[in-house]
């Protein structure tokens, strides 16, 4: 999921949980006598409200058209679900007229995974290409034994993997954020 769709759903859902969160409260509150002991016993539908659909031929309709907004509401909120920055693949020509080389972008970061954990106190290694196929980003996340050299996990990364990626993808630049986490029995830590 991209930060946009995420962004989405954090606002979205924040609104909808404070809008049931003022409903219910206004309905216990009214059930138990907070705006007064003839609001606790009085129907909540009055005979105006009852009436109200059947002397207004507009009613049902609006009703219709603010469900199938909902819905559609729904719909696109389910299809930014899907969505990802996650790139696909690599084509490897600048110029496509005369033919293209692609290679998917499982194979570059499993190859560069495998690159990395055979790096001494690298336990766990996952990469992930985001963006477009011309402005790629690298993600790593490696986590490493208590035993192992910062300084020298970070120049492989850096000096060694990463360089071999962009050499094979005939990048000039590839921005990378790399997380490394300490596993050390059950402790662990992170470090951006």
């Amino acid at each position: 999921m991209d930060r946009k769709a995420a962004f989405i759903n954090r606002t979205g859902l924040t609104i909808l949980g404070l809008l049931l969160a003022a409903s219910g409260a206004a309905i216990l509150t009214r059930a138990f006598g907070w705006w007064g002991s003839s609001a606790r016993s009085a129907p909540v539908l009055t005979d105006a409200m009852r009436r109200f659909p059947d002397e207004h031929s507009w009613f049902w309709p609006s009703v219709a058209a603010g469900a199938c907004a909902l819905a559609l509401i729904g719909v696109a909120w389910l299809l930014a679900q899907a969505r990802s920055e996650k790139l696909p693949g690599l084509s490897l020509e600048v110029d496509d007229s005369k033919g293209q080389t692609r290679v998917s972008s499982d194979a570059v970061t499993t190859a560069l995974e495998e690159e990395i954990e055979a790096l001494p106190g690298v336990r766990d290694a996952r990469a992930l290409l985001l963006g477009d196929k011309d402005h790629p980003r690298l993600m790593l996340n490696v986590a490493y034994g208590a035993r192992a050299n910062l300084e020298t996990l970070r120049k492989g990364i850096e000096e060694k993997a990463v360089t071999h990626v962009r050499a094979a993808l005939d990048l000039n630049a590839l921005p990378t954020v790399v997380r490394l986490r300490l596993i050390a029995g059950q402790h662990r830590r992170h470090v951006v």
